[in-house]
């Protein structure tokens, strides 16, 4: 898989620029899981309302923690309606480079879905995007990186 390869050499690369901070290890740890196949969704309604949790998905990378909070994917499955996937930032400075949310495409690219480039400072904002871009139907992973390419969160959703 042509995809995974990418992938994997992205979350090495993305762990790389961790070397100094002291989350290294929980980081990197949290970058393999990331890189698995994805397995499961956490089911929402169209207002974001949680109808079943996947424990895997949505969770903050450890490098981020009290940072920031993304909250799942909804709707999820999406059918024909846009895709929202609710993040807060809690801290001045600390999102290098803004936010930005991507996924692998039916030909194996790394798309980028929907970018937030003021996440520097701290609110509420929402990525917002058609599940049509990625181009394919099943499990999808999705992936929230800040700027630099360091992996804040990610989880799956269920294009039917």
């Amino acid at each position: 898989m042509r995809w995974f390869a990418f992938l994997l050499s992205l979350l090495l690369m993305a762990g790389l620029s961790t070397a100094g901070c002291d989350s290294t290890g929980p980081q990197e740890t949290f970058e393999d899981d990331a890189s698995r196949p994805p397995s499961g969704f956490t089911r929402t309604d169209a207002n974001g309302g949680v109808l079943s949790v996947d424990e895997d998905d949505w969770r903050t990378a450890p490098a981020f923690a009290g940072i920031v909070r993304v909250s799942p994917a909804h709707p999820n499955p999406p059918g024909d309606q846009f895709v929202n996937i609710p993040v807060s930032v809690f801290q001045f400075n600390q999102v290098r480079g803004g936010l930005v949310v991507r996924a692998l495409d039916a030909a194996d690219r790394f798309i980028v879905l929907d970018e937030i480039q003021q996440a520097s400072s701290p609110g509420a904002y929402v990525f917002t995007f058609s599940p049509s871009l990625i181009g394919r139907r099943g499990l999808v992973r999705l992936f929230i990186l800040d700027g630099f390419g360091k992996l804040v969160s990610y989880g799956d959703l269920m294009i039917e």
